[in-house]
């Protein structure tokens, strides 16, 4: 997924940063994205998620909520508080999906709550909203 500029000329695809301790679940949700059209980066920890954004910006992140040095909420708050990150949307994706965790993960500041596991279908239709120049 490219953006087009007004003269219809193709700009870099929307990047997407997955964030999850589990490397097959993050490989896998990267491996959607880019069928999807966008440019996927992983981080298998909240540290290293934190390391990317110091380098860069994506259009998107997804993290889970359970991972082992500091838990996906805390990563949002993280995230939230830096004023460069602080308006990318965040889509928490978690095997823990009660309604209590779905209004915790929305009252850290994620954006969007998914349930793993997850189609790309699903997938696809939680990044629509949140990402208005997705056209897929």
């Amino acid at each position: 997924m490219s953006i087009v500029d007004e003269n219809h000329t193709r700009q870099k695809p929307l990047s997407v940063l997955v964030v999850d301790d589990e490397e097959t679940v993050c490989n896998v949700v990267s491996e959607i994205l880019e069928t999807l059209g966008f440019e996927s980066h992983r981080a298998y920890s909240a540290a290293e998620a934190l390391s990317f954004l110091e380098r860069s910006t994506p259009d998107l992140i997804l993290t889970d909520v359970m991972m082992p040095d500091i838990d996906g909420l805390t990563l949002i708050y993280k995230i939230r508080c830096a004023t460069e990150s602080a308006n990318i949307p965040i889509v928490v994706f978690s095997a823990i999906a009660t309604t209590s965790d779905r209004e915790a993960a929305l009252s850290a500041g994620a954006s969007a709550f998914l349930a793993k596991p997850f189609s790309s279908q699903e997938l696809k239709e939680i990044i629509r909203p949140l990402l208005p120049s997705f056209q897929s």
